[in-house]
This record gives C-alpha cells, structure tokens and sequence, in this order.
C-alpha cells in the first residue's frame, strides 16, 4: 500500500488493530479483586520534602497559590497539621477554578478557536474570549462540581444537568437560574439524555466530526478521555485496494480484519452519538441544539446497532449508565488524576501503586475527595529527592523537581501580587492567538497537548516578561505613600537600605513566603547588591520602587518559585 493510501485508512479508520475483533480481550465486567500492596519505588528510593515544602506543593496543586503566611507557620510548629490544612484546602472554594485548569490538560477542550464564532450568535467581536472559554469550560465545570461537591465521579458521564454561564444560557437552549451570575448548574431543553459531560455542546464542539466521519472520531475520543484506551495506538497493518471513495472505505472497514479490530467496537459506539452528527459545521442552528431526529442515523450509515463493546445499547440515553459501570471508567479516573499531581505518566511500574488507589477509590463510591487525599499521601506524589542508592532508571522516572504550570504561573502572581496580563480582554496566559501560554508550558488543546515538565528557553523568557510586570506593579502599590495595604513588601518604606533590620527581614519574609523555604547569606548578599546596583543606576525619586521591582522580578523568576 503507499503511503498516501495508508496514512488515508488510518484517518477514515480512526485506527486499526492488527488482530481480529474476536481475538480482542472482553473488557471486564467486574472490578478485580484488591491485591496486598508491595513497597513502590518512590517508598524505596524517594525521600519526601519536608512539611513547608509539600504544604506549598499541595496548596499550588489545589487551589493555584501559594499557602498562606499563617498556614506555613502552623505546619512548621507541628508538622501534624498538614492533614487538617491539606482538609481545609479540599474545601476551598477556589479548589472548583484549579480543576477545570487542572482537567483540562487531560480533556484538551479549553482552545481557541471553534468552527463557529461569537458573532455568529450576535455577540461583538469584544466577546471573543469569554465566549471560547465559556464553550470549552462547559464540560470541565461539570467535572470540576462533581468534585467540589464530592459527588460520585460517576455523576461526570449521568447528571442530567449541565454548567452554563450567561454567554451559553444566551445562546445554547439551556434553562439557567433567573437572576443567577457566573457558572451554575442549568438543563437543557432540547430533549437530550442525560449524560454528564458526553451531552455537552462543549465537549463536542472541541471533538467534533465531518460528514462522513460518522461520529468515529468521537467514539475513539470518548474512549480515550474515560477509558484511557486509544485507538490510535493500535497499530495498523493490511493491503487493500484503492480507498479514494466512501464505498471503497466502507468495505475495507467491514472485510479487512486488521480495521475491523477497532471497528467493531468503534461504530457500534459511533452509532450511538448521532444527535450530535451535523450536516452544515459552520451553522449556529445546527451546533447549538441536540437532534433527537437523527439519533436512528447512526444504524442507517454505520449499517450497526448503537452497543457498548458488544453490550447492547438503547442509544445515547445508555451511553452514560453504561460507560459508568464499565471497570475502566474507575481505572480510568484513577490514571487520570495520578499523572495529573505526579506531573508524570503512569508507567508499568506503578500499576501495584494505581491499583492500591483504585481499590480506596472504589471503597469511597468513587468519591474524588477521597481519591485526592490519598493521591497527597502517596510517597510518589510527596517525593522531592532520592536516596544515594537509587537506580538511574527510577531517577528517570520518578518526578521529583515538577514545573508550575502556566495556569498555576498566572493564579499564584495573581494571588501573590494582584498583577494579571492581559491585552483586549484576553489573559494573555491563557492564550495563543495574542499570549503566552504555550510559551510557558502550558497547552493549547490541538497542536500541543501536553503540559511542558523540563525548562525550556520560550518558557524562561515568557517568566522573565511576567516577572518583570508583577515585580513593578508591587512595587509601584506597595510603596506608594499612601499604600493603605499591602501584599509583598510589608516591611519595608522608600527609605529602608540594605542592612537595615527591616530590610533584612524583608527578604527573609519573602523568601519564606515565595520559596517556603529560609533565606541564606549568600542569596541575602546577592539580592542586596541587586538592590544597590539598580537604585545607583536610577537615583531618581522612584529609584526604591525601581530597586525592589527588579528584586521581586528575579525572585519570581528563581527556580525555587517555578518548581513544586
């Protein structure tokens, strides 16, 4: 087969298997009984950070910020209290906001563009970005709720509910609280099933199909986002004749075995998604309500009954109940929330570990609490070092140093600072149209899909940009003579000078609440040069503000501030 030929059944076949549908696997039909636990390598080899550091840790992973001055007092006085703190922390209401950033690394669905735009439903061209991440949030919200609210994780893929916000109320056929603001919980009202996040408009506008697509791509992102099987992994290899039309296509997924591994799971599952096939993919009408008329489609084009991996299904109202109670949806979750805190993928060492998790999770009715606290009690989330002895392998491995995250970059300067980069009603750190978020690691849902976790030159110099910008709004509010209050620079005045004691205590304050860890001499020494060098090269009225805008910039950009 050429190339050109190979690479086109690849796409019309979403993937193919090498094997035939009959020497597949079933998929389990009930959860495997729990095994007794063996040390991981992270328990052999790994030493935990201690108590301040994995406070600060847990409170990025959490909720976006750094802990707070008095949070990091009470763990260093009794290290025992980083269990009430990390409680407190799963009950902040900002823990709804971190997830939906957090989720979407895995579901890819926040992106900046869509097949239709705001003006498309008589929004101004002003609205642009509040209307792609109203659409693209749609399904991490509900995710996000289910979590806050500590909800079944079932409830993801059955609640007969949806999120919505006043742009998605305005515009998709949603019933949304009279007189509610922001996100909240709302119904649509076309008549779809429920199904959680899988009978969102959000969810499908991100993974939407062609006409003559029939839903496949769909069906294969679903299993990848809730199952963690993809299959596009699977790999292909078969000769068939020319594949240049939909006739030719169609018999090759049906005759050869190679694509009828996947498809006979892939269309049956395709089948099932068709009141969400559209004719025109640039019509507002059409993407905007669900069709209740066009759910039979599926037979007619895919010529097979909807079904679940050969469990029979009604329709789209089956889809949900089904994929819940299917044993990979709890695997699934597990993995997902596992490589999201260890900033790692799971390999095939830490499947004794995911199982133990599962096992816990499974215990707790899948509540995703439960599932957090003893991901944060893990020796594999809570290592910060290895132990002289460890093998290079698991070096390589375990994630010891993690990067901030462009998301976890913008909340915890917000926090910290005030300071948020923004250009024509765009964060500039949550896009790539006009900003920075690829730049600093973060992924844009299409081209890039995973979260960067080395350092890179485009991230140090992005760092640099938004350094630069919190440390001068600081120190222009801050030591203004009027500051009423105050957010970094509570010790110092214009006045204070290197060796000063409230100088000294300055950075000492900073350095605890910035790094959570103690400032040493020779850091001291170098940061007080820094000041000095930048106030004589000023000497103007302003040059304290100058002076400690350039120290804040440099502290921000430390490798001690950007690494968990």
């Amino acid at each position: 087969m050429s190339p050109a030929r190979a690479l086109l059944a690849l796409l019309v076949c979403v993937s193919c298997s090498g094997e035939p549908s009959e020497n597949l696997p079933d998929p389990p039909q009930k959860d495997p009984p729990a095994r007794t636990p063996t040390p991981t390598e992270a328990a052999r080899y790994g030493e935990p950070l201690d108590a301040p550091r994995l406070l600060r840790r847990i409170s990025l992973d959490l909720l976006g910020v750094l802990p707070t001055e008095d949070q990091l007092r009470r763990v260093t006085e009794d290290p025992t209290t980083l269990e009430t703190i990390t409680d407190e922390l799963l009950n902040d209401p900002r823990l709804e906001d971190r997830f939906v950033a957090l989720l979407n690394e895995r579901w890819l669905t926040r992106v900046d563009a869509f097949n239709l735009e705001p003006w498309d439903y008589g929004l101004s061209a002003e609205q642009t970005y509040p209307f792609l991440r109203s659409i693209g949030e749609e399904p991490l919200r509900i995710a996000a709720r289910v979590l806050v609210e500590d909800q079944p994780w079932s409830e993801v893929v059955t609640a007969d509910w949806t999120m919505a916000n006043e742009i998605t109320a305005e515009i998709f056929p949603i019933q949304y609280p009279e007189g509610g603001e922001g996100w909240q919980v709302s119904y649509y009202t076309d008549g779809r099933p429920a199904g959680g996040v899988l009978m969102t408009n959000g969810l499908w506008w991100r993974y939407y199909t062609t006409p003559n697509n029939f839903s496949r791509s769909r069906a294969a992102a679903l299993s990848r986002l809730f199952l963690c099987e993809d299959f596009l992994l699977r790999p292909i290899s078969f000769e068939s004749p020319a594949l240049l039309d939909r006739e030719s296509l169609n018999a090759a997924i049906r005759e050869e075995e190679a694509c009828a591994g996947c498809h006979s799971a892939l269309d049956p599952l395709a089948s099932a998604l068709f009141g969400f096939w559209w004719f025109d993919l640039y019509d507002p009408t059409e993407l905007s309500r669900y069709h209740t008329e066009r759910e039979q489609l599926g037979v007619y084009y895919l010529e097979t009954d909807p079904a679940w991996f050969g469990t029979p299904l009604q329709g789209a109202v089956d889809l949900g109940p089904t994929l819940a109670a299917d044993p990979r949806f709890k695997t699934c979750a597990v993995r997902t929330f596992a490589e999201l805190l260890w900033r790692r993928g799971v390999e095939v060492e830490d499947l004794p570990t995911l199982e133990t998790l599962r096992a816990g999770f499974v215990a707790a009715d899948q509540r995703p609490k439960a599932l957090l606290r003893l991901l944060l009690a893990g020796p594999e989330y809570r290592v910060g070092s290895l132990t002289d002895d460890a093998p290079d392998e698991v070096a390589d491995r375990l994630s010891t140093a993690r990067l901030m995250s462009a998301d976890q970059l913008a909340t915890a300067i917000e926090d910290l600072t005030g300071f948020t980069w923004t250009l024509e009603g765009w964060d500039q750190l949550d896009n790539d149209e006009l900003g920075y978020r690829v730049l600093l690691g973060g992924v844009d849902g299409v081209t890039v899909t995973s979260p960067l976790r080395d350092p890179a030159l485009s991230r140090v110099l992005a760092l640099k940009r938004l350094a630069q910008g919190a440390g001068a709004a600081v120190a222009a509010a801050d030591l203004h003579p009027e500051a009423t209050t105050r957010t970094l620079l509570s010790e110092v005045t214009r006045d204070s000078r290197p060796g000063d004691a409230v100088f000294t205590a300055q950075l000492e304050a900073l350095s605890w609440r910035l790094y959570a860890v103690p400032l040493d001499a020779e850091r001291q020494a170098e940061l007080e040069a820094l000041w000095t060098a930048v106030a004589a090269e000023d000497g103007s009225e302003r040059m304290a503000e100058l002076a400690w805008a350039s120290v804040l910039s440099v502290m921000i950009r430390d490798p001690r501030f950007e690494v968990l």
